[in-house]
């Protein structure tokens, strides 16, 4: 299990790696006679220092992360050996033409220093010129394509995997989804935070926004780098409501969505000011709009 912190400033130190400034990412080794406990936990600096959140894996191996915060690159982690994270080298991602204002296009992996990558992984990138993007939030691979919610873009950007890397807008406020606009009655897309890969292919979305609505983006097979189409699935009606994850299960006609900042009592019961629930919904037909 790979899990991570979201501090773009580390208040307390790592006693096994504390000259790192921002997050850490630690891999966790379950127990195989009990799961819920673990066997070890190690950090894992060779994946940055930054402020974490998405993590991603590919079929070789392959661990992706962003910086949350600016100017927010987005990483590639190749292992020496497969499935050891303790050696390898780090990427960032740059466009081949830094004058694109939409920052899209044809790019490449840029290997990064790794003393200072472990220590500020922002900095690196900034040292070799990656691209920066307004707050990368989360990453979900489906098949060759790597997807990154850009939150304070309205954007969310593919990535072809397997060959020379090209960036597209797939799904972008104004291109192929309208435009947030509540006080003219437009449910629009705005803050996309966490992805989820649906049990047909399709890319689910749901917005760090109040209120919060969930998206599914249809797969891009005209091939002009964009979803052929993006619809609107749920809005959460609770005007304080934040969807902060979404996810399938076992079972395909199960949809996982975790909220935070609810104003409903649900939330108010928990102890802690930012705790949050879990609600599901079942029986998904994705061509149906549904408010809960």
């Amino acid at each position: 299990m790979l899990f991570a912190e979201e501090t773009g400033n580390a208040l307390f130190t790592d006693p096994d790696h504390p000259a790192a400034i921002r997050g850490l990412l630690y891999e966790l080794k379950p127990d195989k006679k009990d799961p819920t406990k673990a066997e070890w936990i190690k950090v894992r600096p060779m994946l940055g220092s930054v402020a974490h959140e998405g993590i991603e894996v590919d079929s070789e191996g392959n661990v992706y992360v962003i910086d949350e915060n600016g100017p927010g690159a987005i990483f590639k982690f190749v292992p020496k050996k497969y499935g050891d994270l303790s050696v390898g080298q780090l990427y960032a991602l740059k466009l081949d033409d830094s004058s694109n204002a939409d920052r899209v296009g044809p790019a490449e992996w840029v290997a990064l220093d790794m003393n200072l990558a472990q220590l500020d992984a922002r900095a690196a990138a900034v040292n070799v010129g990656a691209t920066g993007y307004g707050r990368p939030e989360d990453l979900e691979r489906i098949g060759n394509s790597l997807y990154v919610a850009i939150t304070s873009e309205a954007r969310v950007l593919s990535i072809s995997l397997g060959g020379k890397p090209v960036v597209n807008n797939f799904v972008k406020a104004g291109l192929n989804v309208p435009v947030e606009n509540r006080t003219a009655g437009i449910t629009g897309f705005k803050n996309p935070d966490n992805l989820a890969k649906g049990p047909d292919g399709k890319l689910w979305i749901v917005e760090d926004n109040v209120p919060s609505d969930i998206w599914v983006a249809l797969p891009d097979k005209d091939g002009d780098g964009a979803s052929d189409g993006v619809y609107l699935f749920a809005s959460l009606k609770d005007s304080d409501a934040e969807g902060t994850g979404i996810y399938f299960g076992k079972d395909p006609h199960t949809l996982f969505v975790n909220v935070q900042h609810s104003i409903t009592g649900t939330t108010r019961r928990w102890p802690s000011p930012i705790a949050s629930t879990i609600i599901t919904i079942t029986t998904i037909d994705p061509d149906v709009a549904v408010r809960t």
